[in-house]
């Protein structure tokens, strides 16, 4: 599990208060044609409103002002602004909306504030759709002592760093080459790479850098946060430049051609805390994921903290094991399969033999019987028939998917679209109630929303019985609730019925953006789909084919593991154990490899001790179908046959041996009688097969068989210890049946011990009474 964050603090009393400058628009059209019905920042993500979770972090920092400028669906932010109770008056937040419908960019927005003469002071500039745990006490701090030094440090940039090209993908952001000063954190360059494409193997600096510092850092591992603390002048320079019109491309960049102007902008790194943008469907996936499993703590579903919507009330999830949340009243058939990393909302039914996994869904919705819903995020009141299957998909609200139809991976089903039965929805497919027109090949995604709406029309009088009295989104909405579960009017012909089958309803849109490596790369690159792997570095391009082909799935390994932090983090202890193991280093040395990666990856010393543990549990048994080849010679070459005597004594026998050489390395990863809790926990996970274990071919399984005799090793060799094992055994006794499988494999050695120690305490008191004979 992710080690838990503290919740943040800002800025503390007595400090001069800080206002916030929030753009509720992301002027750009990535979630189309979502985005033509609702605005991005009112899109729920883990069931709550973005809007919501940022305008949350700002007040949790103290923050006492937050200026909320919107655009495009300016009335629909205000009315759930004002449903969620953020325009009351509050103790420590005033929210204070701004409506210029006729901005149309970053820049015009940052421009319009600056007209109306608001802003006084240092302010904090960050988009509606960012998720964060950051205290911005810190950063605030370290802007204000640069700005008392010198009036031209304009900009601190939130970045957080140790970020991976394959994390960045993840997150399907762009990836940055940033030159700063490596004390100051004064920014020197800034360079963007698109989304997909390689970093460049060298950087060009220019030679006046040299004449102002001694030294130049290079770096490649930072993401934009989008958190931007700011001073007023950073407004007025807005309004000077009407070219600027974003923030990063235009902003940044043109501060930093213009150096002999004196003005600076400077770097705040954020190493444990968790910021994040939602820039498009493979973000929104990450950072659910994110949520679920814990990383913007407290921001997470079963502390309650977030409105579900404006009129919806709170919320009442609880937190169930791996990762697992649920609200109260979820109605579960007796065979259904909820698997892990998965939020369900109130109101919702999952039939019998129905199985859930990886997934958000909604409030209200209705899972039929046999149906599978994977990796995908269903809104409010979403349908899927008896047999139907959604694989990492997003389907909004009171989407119908019918009996046997399947949903592939990457679509986007917005509001009201219905799949008729049988019909299979083909991969990075988008469907909408709303026509897309036509088709410009020099619109881009990054381009304006309001662009879209020359290309969009209603779905058609006839074809939902019904007169819509205007175009645009307002009339697509009102035509689409026309449309209910089958009930498409006589013409319902008019839709695609290629694509959604003759019953069903909905338009395709097709993607705008043009890539490199294929139209269908460009959406694979931003969809909810498991992440595709990147273009080949140089490293890969190999005469031989099948070391690039090696090279090739090494790569894909690496994408799949960053889609889930923790299957990440388990991969790269198991990696660097293999390669001490491998490579014959004392332990020590050991100690020092795994260390640095737990600072690396700012983990807990138990975390890096549960990976340890399963790692030496793979090694014996066959190597899994990703393990690397360099170390495949470190496994058994057999698995043993447990299901008899003599096979659960060859893999005792080997986890034993294992354990003689490696026991010492464990214990010096677990610090607490709470750390080897932890280990038993994963122990149990292992053998059962879930979570991070699932599908990897690992064959923990097999360890079920000899459950109790693992734990009995584990305490021969210190690793566990006596009350650890009770306070498992306790914490297990409470828990739901299904949870206490392994307490059972366990009883009799649980049992066992109990009864040693009370010998032993009685041994002890015969020994005093003696002594005092």
């Amino acid at each position: 599990m992710a080690p838990s964050r503290k919740a943040p603090v800002g800025l503390a009393p007595g400090e001069e208060a800080l206002i916030a400058v929030l753009l509720a628009d992301s002027f750009n059209q990535r979630f189309r044609p979502i985005t033509l019905e609702r605005p991005k920042v009112l899109l729920p993500l883990v069931g709550v409103p973005l809007l919501d979770y940022t305008l949350e972090w700002l007040a949790s920092n103290n923050v006492a002002e937050v200026h909320v400028i919107c655009c495009a669906h300016a009335e629909q932010v205000k009315q759930h602004l004002e449903a969620a109770g953020w325009l009351q008056e509050r103790a420590s937040l005033t929210v204070k909306v701004i409506v210029s419908t006729t901005c149309k960019s970053a820049g015009e927005a940052l421009r319009e504030i600056d007209v109306k003469d608001m802003i006084k002071s240092d302010f904090v500039l960050v988009s509606g759709d960012v998720v964060s745990n950051m205290d911005l006490g810190s950063a605030v701090r370290a802007h204000r002592a640069r700005r008392e030094k010198n009036k031209n440090a304009l900009m601190t940039m939130v970045m957080k760093a140790g970020t991976t090209p394959a994390q960045r993908r993840r997150l399907g952001d762009h990836s940055l080459l940033v030159a700063m000063e490596p004390h100051t954190k004064r920014l020197l360059r800034y360079d963007e790479v698109e989304a997909g494409k390689p970093l460049p193997t060298q950087a060009i600096i220019d030679a006046h850098f040299w004449g102002e510092t001694d030294a130049v850092e290079i770096r490649t591992d930072l993401a934009d946060t989008y958190i931007y603390i700011c001073a007023p002048e950073v407004l007025m320079l807005f309004s000077d430049n009407f070219d600027f019109q974003n923030v990063r491309k235009d902003f940044v960049t043109g501060v930093l051609s213009e150096e002999e102007l004196g003005q600076q902008l400077h770097v705040h790194e954020l190493h444990r805390e968790y910021a994040a943008c939602v820039l498009n469907a493979r973000s929104y996936d990450a950072i659910s994921r994110d949520v679920l499993q814990r990383w913007t703590f407290p921001f997470v579903p079963d502390t309650n903290l977030l409105p579900i919507g404006g009129a919806s009330g709170s919320s009442n999830f609880g937190l169930g094991r791996q990762f697992k949340y649920k609200e109260h009243s979820v109605k579960l058939g007796r065979k259904a399969r909820i698997g892990h990393s998965t939020c369900i909302g109130a109101g919702t039914v999952i039939d019998d033999g129905a199985e859930v996994a990886q997934s958000v869904i909604g409030r209200n919705c209705h899972i039929g019987k046999d149906a599978v819903v994977v990796g995908s995020y269903l809104l409010e009141g979403v349908r899927i028939h008896n047999g139907a299957q959604v694989s990492h998909s997003l389907l909004c609200d009171g989407v119908v998917v019918k009996e046997d139809a399947t949903v592939c991976p990457g679509s986007i089903l917005s509001f009201k679209v219905v799949v008729g039965q049988g019909q299979v929805i083909e991969p990075l497919t988008s469907l909408s109630m709303c026509r897309q027109l036509q088709q410009s090949a020099s619109l881009s995604d990054d381009e304006l929303e309001y662009a879209m709406a020359v290309t969009a029309s209603p779905p058609s009088e006839a074809a939902v019985g019904r007169s819509p009295e205007a175009s645009g989104p307002g009339a697509a909405d009102q035509a689409a609730a026309a449309v209910s579960d089958g009930d498409i009017g006589e013409d319902g012909g008019q839709y695609n019925a290629s694509v959604v089958g003759p019953d069903g309803a909905g338009h395709q849109w097709l993607p705008h953006d043009v890539d490199p490596y294929g139209l269908a790369a460009a959406a694979a690159r931003f969809s909810i789909a498991p992440p595709p792997p990147g273009p080949p570095s140089r490293e890969d391009d190999l005469s031989e084919e099948d070391e690039s082909t090696a090279a090739a799935a090494e790569e894909a390994a690496q994408d799949a593991a960053a889609a889930d932090p923790e299957t990440s983090f388990k991969r790269e202890v198991a990696e660097t154990f293999l390669r001490c193991v491998h490579d014959g280093f004392d332990q020590d040395l050991a100690v020092i490899e795994l260390n640095g990666l737990k600072i690396a990856e700012h983990r807990d010393f138990a975390d890096c001790a549960r990976y340890i543990l399963t790692t030496m549990l793979t090694l014996c048994l066959p190597a899994a179908p990703r393990a690397k080849a360099e170390y495949r010679s470190l496994f058994a070459d057999t698995a043993p046959d447990t299901a008899t005597p003599a096979g659960k004594t060859e893999l005792l026998t080997r986890l034993q041996q294992l354990l003689k050489t490696w026991a010492p390395l464990l214990q010096k990863f677990l610090r607490s009688e709470d750390d080897q809790v932890d280990l038993l926990l994963t122990l149990e996970e292992f053998c059962g097969e879930e979570g991070v274990f699932e599908g990897t071919g690992e064959q923990g399984g097999l360890f079920s068989a000899v459950f109790a005799k693992v734990l009995q090793l584990l305490y021969d060799a210190d690793v566990i210890e006596e009350d650890a094992f009770f306070k498992w055994a306790d914490e297990k006794a409470h828990a739901e049946a299904e949870d206490r499988v392994f307490l059972a494999k366990a009883a009799d050695f649980i049992k066992w011990l109990r009864e040693a120690e009370e010998e032993e305490e009685s041994d002890d008191e015969d020994d005093e009474d003696n002594d005092e004979d």
